[in-house]
């Protein structure tokens, strides 16, 4: 059950301070955007920023990776080019 959940509470961390700073970014460079347009945007931006994060929470979880570091994890995805496949 708790297989991954550092890497996930790392990966939520992450995401949700990505969009903070593109939120604060975005009202500064573009001020007549809709708040929902605004926030579609940078909730894009921040996922993108951290899907490789995402792929290693899903090795991680996977279970075929018993005893992989995530600094691993994610040299491994990067060397095997995972890292931005769906």
């Amino acid at each position: 059950v708790l297989k991954g959940s550092g890497v996930t509470l790392f990966r939520n961390a992450f995401l949700f301070s990505s969009f903070v700073v593109y939120m604060d970014i975005s009202k500064q460079v573009i001020e007549d955007l809709s708040p929902f347009w605004r926030g579609g945007i940078c909730a894009n931006m921040a996922w993108m920023t951290i899907w490789p994060l995402d792929v290693v929470k899903s090795r991680a979880q996977s279970g075929k990776f018993e005893g992989v570091g995530m600094v691993q994890l994610l040299k491994d995805a990067a060397k095997d080019g995972h890292l931005w496949r769906g």
